[in-house]
């Protein structure tokens, strides 16, 4: 730990300046990202796509650019509803968490995911069947790798398979 925390305080010591009247440091972190992290992340995002069941999935990919997945060829910021952005939000999250589970030295092993299936209801029903939203609980279920804190409303949370055994804890307003 203390070799870590010397190399860390030499890297701030050693970051680039921007010309000006004030000194600002710059920092750009996507640059400490290599190959196997983008080809790690996009496996990662196949593996849970496929297994969640997304809906006509075909293929996805990390990209680095812009930090975030693409799905079927298509930026999730420009191409997806609400709904979806939030169920790919949480996907992404689980690729930074199977990821880190993988590849960390410090694995913080906790990822709190907020309302993942927020606005699909709102989607044609078509273009989100119910079999994703249950597919993103079993993938849930299936990886408890760590803790994993799920915070939704209950008219949301799909039926599952019966074989599943699950806790429910539901917080209440006081």
């Amino acid at each position: 730990v203390a070799a870590y925390a010397k190399d860390w305080e030499q890297d701030i010591d050693t970051f680039e300046t921007t010309e000006g009247t004030e000194t600002q440091l710059v920092y750009h972190a996507k640059d400490y990202f290599d190959s196997t992290f983008q080809s790690g992340m996009t496996a990662a995002a196949e593996e849970i796509l496929d297994e969640c069941k997304y809906h006509n999935f075909t293929a996805a990919r990390f990209d680095i650019p812009s930090f975030d997945i693409e799905v079927n060829g298509e930026a999730k910021a420009t191409s997806h509803g609400k709904g979806y952005r939030s169920y790919l939000n949480t996907v992404v999250a689980l690729m930074f968490k199977k990821y880190l589970q993988e590849h960390a030295v410090f694995n913080p092993a906790l990822l709190i995911v907020d309302t993942p299936l927020l606005g699909l209801d709102e989607e044609v029903p078509e273009d989100a069947p119910d079999s994703m939203k249950s597919g993103l609980f079993s993938y849930f279920m299936n990886h408890q790798e760590g803790q994993l804190i799920i915070i939704e409303n209950l008219d949301h949370i799909p039926n599952l398979d019966k074989n599943y055994v699950f806790e429910l804890n539901v917080l209440n307003e006081v």
